[in-house]
């Protein structure tokens, strides 16, 4: 979809409608390798899903050292808090704070202060930090340890942050992609777990569909790049109602059911009974049919 504004070009958009209306309009973080479009039952919004993940909450900082006419300096720092990657198509204000280099150890304690507010409250899992080593190094001796713990350097060329843009653009997809949030983290130990000992998990196309039909999935697992859309499901007008064969939706679906892509079909089930998912790259779990699912916990123990 062609767009005026600079922050989308080369990317793409997400569209969906329906009743002859606009529903839903969502930037995409990258640039779809071809133009896709349905007139269907299910949305085919897998994609737009899979673009979003890890969903990872970041703080990138830059400080600057900019040299006056007069032999003296001043520091700028620029602080952008978001989630990677949807920071790309929708990238965060920047925050600016300008000190005298000589004031620089006063100005990095509040700003330290303020970098740990706005962490704690976004749960920024990694700071990115880069600049002058030294105004780095005394703004990161301010930081609390739990976050300096968190804390990135990288050397990159400084530029002024600029609104609609991305501190740190090109570094960001280097640190970030590919890379699990905490909890998408929780979630694949866990299924590691209940799979080695054949509990609460399954994997597979056909285990998958039964436990979404069931409403057992708290959290379903989806190899990356997905090749679901090459498969086929069959749906029923309520979003648990969903199965490999047409039969298998009988006798309630029995006249009011549809083919739809699989990867459609299982988020439509997916969200429907409130369950997480979680893109995990095909090379770190290589899944049967490139799909599994963690269930909710049934034991007697945990449910108590």
């Amino acid at each position: 979809m062609p767009s005026d504004d600079p922050a989308l070009t080369g990317r793409g958009m997400a569209l969906f409608a329906a009743h002859g209306r606009l529903a839903l309009a969502e930037p995409l973080p990258e640039r779809p390798a071809r133009d896709r479009a349905k007139v269907t039952f299910v949305p085919d919004a897998m994609p737009l899903a899979l673009q979003r993940a890890p969903d990872l909450p970041y703080t990138a900082v830059q400080v600057r050292r900019i040299h006056e006419p007069d032999g003296t300096s001043r520091l700028v720092a620029e602080t952008q808090t978001g989630r990677w990657p949807l920071a790309r198509a929708a990238p965060p204000e920047p925050a600016l704070r300008h000190a005298a280099a000589g004031e620089w150890r006063q100005e990095a304690q509040a700003l330290a202060l303020e970098l740990t507010v706005e962490a704690d409250r976004a749960g920024s899992e990694v700071v990115i930090m880069s600049g002058d080593r030294w105004a780095c190094s005394v703004l990161d001796e301010m930081l609390p340890p739990r976050l300096r713990e968190s804390v990135m350097r990288i050397d990159v060329a400084a530029e002024p942050a600029e609104p609609g843009r991305l501190l740190f653009a090109t570094e960001l997809g280097d640190l970030l992609d590919g890379r699990l949030s905490s909890r998408d983290r929780h979630h694949l130990d866990r299924f590691l777990e209940e799979r080695a000992r054949h509990g609460e998990a399954v994997e597979g196309l056909a285990a998958t569909t039964q436990a979404l039909r069931a409403g057992e999935v708290a959290v379903l697992l989806v190899d990356t790049p997905s090749e679901l859309d090459r498969e086929q499901l069959w749906v029923g007008a309520a979003t648990s109602r969903v199965g490999m064969t047409r039969e298998e939706l009988r006798p309630l679906d029995a006249s009011a059911c549809w083919p739809a892509p699989a990867d459609a079909a299982v988020l439509r089930a997916l969200v429907g009974e409130g369950g997480e998912l979680v893109a995990m790259p095909r090379g770190e779990l290589p899944l049967t049919d490139g799909i599994g699912a963690l269930l909710h916990d049934r034991s007697p123990h945990r449910a108590a």
